[in-house]
Parts: structure tokens; C-alpha cells; sequence
């Protein structure tokens, strides 16, 4: 397959998008445990099918297959979001899997709705077997139709209606065999690093096309990190928003609370973020460019400061839709605790990589500063600073990303900065 493939797809795989306030005995979200069951799949098919003459090991819609109900097991209000837009992706029927340049597959499922193909979702897996990805042929691919109509005289044939069960056992039962997809535009697999929106580890891809550019009317012009949050802090409802979080009654809660921040007309409009076993979750689209939310103190073990599933919520999701919407220095990221308020803002080009295992790598570093600090300097807002200014600048190490700390009362802000020389944070005020 040419360098230039592309099958016009929407995003299925990066559809969880979560905060999690951090405590230091926190373990890997199941984001990323779902991804290492879905390498799993691979390796050991290709193990399998590397020791057998069974032709039916050759089959790759297994593997994929499982992927996807892996997927589907740890986030089912995905799937059930998946199936009320385009239909239910029936597993037992598949196109031949196609080999792509440079290691990768490329295979296709049918989506039903009342016994009718009605969309066409595709696979892909790079050659090393550790990135993965689905997504759904957009409305006004080349390809689409003819992939349905494909997909669709198997059905007509043999009268099959939709499987309801998606039971893997009997996945490559039936394999359809497609032309592969037209040469439209570079193919977004060609940044593996994650930047195209389709690691499954997270990531600004939902069921949109992702909207037209350009700044949104209400958006301040300025690229400047400081002028904006300035700005920012004098909007009545950015400050209104703040103080219903900042507050002991929602310090004690036993849940967190938060808003998202979106672009609209004429305004921004602010969002509450749903609550789901403590991970706080965007609403569906791909409008939101910032987020607002408590770390409590109602649980022992909490981070007072950004734990790494924001700052990878913040650059997958905030920033890129900010990159898509409007501009990528409106993206912010906002904790608020009761020891500080802090700040995260990007100020780069948009040309940072986060691949499928950037998160629990993160978050294995994250929990080897944080759980060895006494319960004492977990509460020392001074102490915190560095860990996590050095942490950023050690293990994130991305270059535009930045922590400002806001004052409670007035809203000022002023950037941290780890120095290595020093070993301390250098404050500079807005």
C-alpha cells in the first residue's frame, strides 16, 4: 500500500478523555491496561499463527476484534455511543486484512443498524504492534459507499441479520474481500506519535469531523500565556465558575467537581465535567479547549497539584481542539485545592508526540516522587512545587508546556520553572 493511503476516518479509539486527581499509591488508569490486553492480542495470534498450518490463523479480524471488545468492556458508554450514531459493529464479518507500508494492517468491520450496513469502521496496527487505533469512514470519503455496498451484498445474500452478541469465538467466519481505500490525503497513521488523534490511550477524537479553523470570535488575539490567563481573570463568569469550585464545601465532597470550558457564540460556555469512579470526564465534541477542576481533601494520599492524566488530558484534548477551533495558547488546564491554584498553559508549536504508553510511563515516574513524600510535605504547597515543576521538566519534557500558580484572591498569576543548577523553582510573575 502507498505512503499515502488514507481512509478519511473518524475517531473511535480516543474517546476517553479523563481526569484523575492522583494519589501516590494510584495504579495505571484502565486506559492504559486496555491498551497492553490489546498488544496482547496481537502477540499472541502472530505466535500462533507463526506455529500452525490452520489457514483460519490467518486471519487478523481476530486479534482486532478482541482489541475492540477490550475496548468496548472498559468504556461501554463508548460503545453505546459508537452504536445509536452509525450501528452496531458486527465482529463476525470483516474485510481481508491489507498490509500497509512499513509493517502495518489495515482491516475493516461492518457496522449494522436493523439488519442494514450502514457504516464501515477500520483497524489499523503499526508494525511494531504497540499502537492501534479504529476509526469510522466519514460520510464523504470516496470509499465509502462502495465499502458498504460491498459489506452489504453479503447480508442480501445470505439474509444474515446484525449479531447483537459481537462474540469473538466466531470472528473470521465470513471475510469480505474490498479494494483497498483511494489515494485523498496523507495518511494520518504516518505520525504514530499520537499528534492525528487516534492513540487509544486518549486523545481529541470523538465522533465529529473536527470543524472548520480559525479564531473563535470571543478569543482574545494574544498568544501571550500571561495576557491571556490576564484576560481571562477578568471575564465575570471564568471568575464565577472559580469561586464555585473554590470552596471547603467542595474540598470535602467525596467526589470531584469541574467544569469544561467551550467555544460558542457568543461566549464561552462552561460545561459541568460528569463524574465516573472519581474520573472526570469531558462532554461529547471536540469544542473544548479548558478545563476547571477540585482536587479534594476529603481523601488521604491526594496530590495538591496537576496529576499526569491532566497534563495528558490538557495537551491531547484541550490543545488540540484549541489547535482546531481557535488558537492554541486559548488551551488551559486548571486544578484548584485548597493549599493553590495552578494553572497549565502551551505556548509550543503543536509539534509534541504522546504515544500509546506516554501516560502510565508519566504516571510510574509521578508516583515514585509523590509516594515518598510524608504526609507533612504533602501538604506543603512549596514542596509540591518543585516535586512537580522538576517532574515536568525531567519526565514530561515537552517543550511550550507550562505551570502557573494563581492566587486565590486576585487571580495574578506567576509561572514556576524548575532550575537544575539550583535544584528549586524560579517564580516569575505575569
Amino acid at each position: 500500500m502507498k505512503k499515502n493511503l488514507v481512509y478519511g476516518l473518524l475517531a473511535l479509539a480516543t474517546l476517553s478523555i479523563s481526569l484523575n486527581s492522583c494519589r501516590t499509591d494510584e495504579m495505571l488508569t484502565g486506559t492504559e491496561q486496555a491498551q497492553k490486553e490489546k498488544i496482547a492480542f496481537f502477540e499472541r495470534f502472530e505466535k500462533e499463527r507463526s506455529l500452525s498450518k490452520n489457514a483460519e490463523s490467518n486471519n487478523y479480524a481476530l486479534p482486532f476484534a478482541n482489541s475492540m471488545l477490550a475496548y468496548f468492556s472498559n468504556y461501554p458508554e463508548k460503545k453505546t455511543e459508537l452504536e445509536n450514531k452509525y450501528g452496531t459493529v458486527d465482529l463476525s464479518v470483516s474485510s481481508q486484512d491489507m498490509d500497509l507500508e512499513n509493517g502495518r494492517k489495515l482491516l475493516m468491520f461492518p457496522m449494522l443498524t436493523d439488519g442494514k450496513v450502514t457504516a464501515v469502521i477500520g483497524g489499523v496496527i503499526n508494525e511494531e504492534r504497540d499502537f492501534l487505533y479504529f476509526d469510522v469512514y466519514k460520510e464523504n470519503h470516496p470509499d465509502r459507499s462502495f465499502l458498504i455496498k460491498t459489506f452489504q451484498n453479503h447480508y442480501s445474500a445470505k439474509a444474515v441479520s446484525r449479531n447483537d452478541s459481537n462474540n469473538p469465538i466466531n470472528v473470521g467466519d465470513v471475510i469480505i474481500i474490498v479494494k483497498k481505500p483511494q489515494l485523498t490525503k496523507p495518511d494520518p497513521f504516518d505520525d504514530p506519535g499520537g499528534n492525528g488523534g487516534h492513540d487509544m490511550g486518549g486523545g481529541n477524537g470523538d465522533f465529529t469531523d473536527g470543524g472548520s479553523g480559525g479564531n473563535n470570535p470571543n478569543t482574545p488575539n494574544t498568544t501571550n500565556p500571561c495576557e491571556k490567563m490576564k484576560e481571562q481573570n477578568q471575564n465575570t463568569e471564568f471568575k464565577a465558575k472559580v469561586a464555585e469550585i473554590d470552596k471547603k464545601e467542595i474540598f470535602d465532597k467525596d467526589k470531584e467537581t469541574g467544569f469544561s470550558a467551550a467555544y460558542g457564540q457568543p461566549k464561552t460556555n462552561y460545561e459541568p465535567l460528569s463524574n465516573n469512579n472519581d474520573n472526570l470526564k469531558f462532554p461529547h465534541g471536540n469544542k473544548y479547549y479548558g478545563y476547571m477542576h477540585a482536587h479534594l481533601d476529603s481523601k488521604d494520599g491526594i496530590v495538591r497539584i496537576f496529576s499526569p492524566a491532566d497534563i495528558f488530558t490538557f495537551l491531547t484534548t484541550c490543545v488540540r481542539n484549541a489547535e482546531t477551533k481557535g488558537s492554541m495558547t486559548d488551551a488551559y488546564g486548571m486544578v484548584i485545592t485548597s493549599q493553590g491554584n495552578y494553572i497549565l498553559k502551551y505556548s509550543g508549536d503543536g509539534s509534541f508526540g504522546i504515544g500509546p504508553g506516554t501516560l502510565a510511563r508519566w504516571q510510574s515516574s509521578y508516583e515514585k516522587v509523590f509516594s515518598n513524600l510524608t504526609e507533612s510535605q504533602l501538604l506543603d504547597p512549596v514542596v509540591l512545587e518543585k516535586a512537580f515543576t522538576q517532574f515536568m521538566d525531567e519526565k514530561v519534557k515537552i517543550d511550550g508546556l507550562e505551570v502557573y500558580k494563581s492566587e486565590k484572591e486576585t487571580g495574578n498569576t506567576t509561572k514556576l520553572k524548575y532550575n537544575k543548577e539550583t535544584n528549586s523553582v524560579v517564580p516569575t510573575p505575569c
